[in-house]
């Protein structure tokens, strides 16, 4: 009997050598959107960096969730802000298109966003929260154009490129030849 449990498993260890490799082909991968994004423990703002890698860097998705996404990236495996990653904006776009289809008129979509600068001569920052301390998601120059999602007196909720965040109110203007 010894011998049948043996040959049993070197035939399920042969398997899995076969299998494993297909399995992992299969293994869901996306890319950082963000300039610098950062590999947390766990997945919380205050959760402790791993590491941080550059736009581009390709990750793969271990678990998919809406505010956060488990991902491995080279040896290092830990959680990603889902809407910094590139298959977290294209899904936040696909909402869009859906909500655009489901019956709002075009007057009411529109009501609520309007289209900003950033003012020439200047890079600013778009930051995960309105505090000139949080976590940059990304930097823009001077005439790049943003949506504003809500306006506010020191910090306005904008999306630029498919990413959303914060950036500095009196450095977005309505014109985009404008340095003041």
């Amino acid at each position: 009997m010894t011998s049948k449990v043996f040959t049993r498993f070197v035939c399920l260890l042969l398997c899995m050598t076969v299998l494993l490799p297909c399995v992992s082909a299969l293994a869901e991968t996306t890319k950082v959107a963000a300039y610098l994004l950062r590999l947390r423990e766990t997945p919380s703002e205050k959760g402790k960096v791993l590491d941080a890698y550059p736009r581009g860097t390709k990750v793969t998705i271990l678990k998919k969730g809406d505010e956060w996404t488990k991902v491995k990236v080279h040896s290092k495996t830990g959680y990603m802000k889902t809407n910094l990653l590139a298959y977290g904006r294209y899904k936040t776009e696909e909402k869009k298109e859906s909500s655009k289809s489901s019956g709002a008129s075009s007057k009411e979509s529109k009501s609520s966003d309007s289209t900003m600068y950033v003012k020439k001569g200047i890079k600013l920052n778009l930051r995960e929260s309105p505090d000139s301390s949080s976590e940059i998601i990304a930097s823009f120059r001077g005439g790049t154009k943003v949506t504003v999602l809500k306006k506010g007196k020191y910090y306005t909720y904008v999306e630029v490129k498919g990413l959303r965040g914060y950036m500095g109110t009196s450095y977005l203007t309505s014109d985009p030849n404008s340095d003041e």
